[in-house]
C-alpha cells in the first residue's frame, strides 16, 4: 500500500466515508497489497474516530457508523488471510475476551481473526465476561496467553479483579500464561495498576506480540 492510499484510507475511515473507504480497500486488495497494512490503516482511522467522540465532535451514531465500516472491511479482508500451515510461525493457545462492564469487540475480533489465520488456537469468550469466567476457562484450557480487552475506563476495576484472580489461580502452575491487556486508552500506568504482563493499544500490535511470545515459547 502506498503512503497516499494508506493516508487516504485512514482519513476516509476517520471521516466516516463508507463508500470511499471500501473502494480504497478493494483497490488495494486487487493490487495485492498486504492486508495487515490495510488493517493498520483502519485502526488508525478508528483511533481518530475515538478522539473525535471524546472531543464531542462525533456522537454515538458516528461510533456505530465507524464500526459498520470496519466490519465490512474485515469481511473483505478475511478471504485474503486464510491459514497456510507452510508459513505457520507460532503454535499455542490464546484465551480472549472483553472484560465485564465493557461490550466493545472490534479490536478483539481483529486479534482473533488474524491469529486464527496464523495457526493459533483462539478461545473467544465474547464480551462483558465476568472475572470468574476467565479463571474457570483458564483452568480448563491451560492457555499460553490470556488476552483481556477493555476499551472504557469503567471496565478497569473488572480488568484488575480478573488479573488478580488469574494470577492467584495460576501461581502454582509450572508455566503461567502471559496476561496481555488491550484497548485504545491503555498505557503503561494502567498496565502497572492492574498487574498485566504486557499491554497494547491496537489489534495488529496484539497479534505481533502474541506471535512473538508463542515463538519464544516453542
Amino acid at each position: 500500500m502506498t503512503v497516499t492510499s494508506h493516508d487516504d484510507l485512514i482519513n476516509n475511515v476517520a471521516d466516516l466515508q463508507e463508500t470511499e473507504a471500501l473502494r480504497i480497500v478493494r483497490d488495494c486488495l486487487e493490487k495485492g497489497e498486504d492486508p495487515l497494512v490495510i488493517v493498520n490503516g483502519c485502526q488508525k482511522g478508528m483511533r481518530i474516530v475515538g478522539e473525535r467522540y471524546s472531543e464531542g465532535r462525533y456522537f454515538i451514531a458516528g461510533l456505530i457508523m465507524a464500526g459498520e465500516i470496519l466490519r465490512q472491511i474485515m469481511e473483505m479482508l478475511t478471504p485474503t488471510l486464510q491459514y497456510n500451515p507452510q508459513v505457520e510461525e507460532a503454535k499455542g493457545t490464546l484465551l480472549l475476551g472483553t472484560v465485564q462492564e465493557d461490550i466493545h469487540d472490534l479490536g478483539k475480533n481483529i486479534v482473533k481473526m488474524l491469529l486464527t489465520c496464523r495457526g493459533v488456537t483462539v478461545y473467544d469468550l465474547g464480551v462483558n465476561v465476568p472475572p470468574e469466567k476467565f479463571v474457570s476457562e483458564a483452568v480448563r484450557l491451560k492457555p499460553d496467553i490470556v488476552g483481556l480487552s477493555a476499551l472504557i475506563t469503567a471496565a478497569y476495576d473488572s480488568l484488575q479483579e480478573t488479573i488478580i484472580l488469574l494470577k492467584t489461580e495460576t501461581a502454582s502452575w509450572p508455566q503461567k500464561p502471559h496476561i496481555i491487556i488491550g484497548g485504545s486508552q491503555i498505557d503503561q500506568q494502567i498496565a502497572d495498576m492492574v498487574g498485566a504482563d504486557y499491554w497494547v493499544t491496537e489489534g495488529d500490535a496484539g497479534v505481533n506480540l502474541c506471535r512473538k511470545l508463542l515463538i519464544e515459547k516453542n
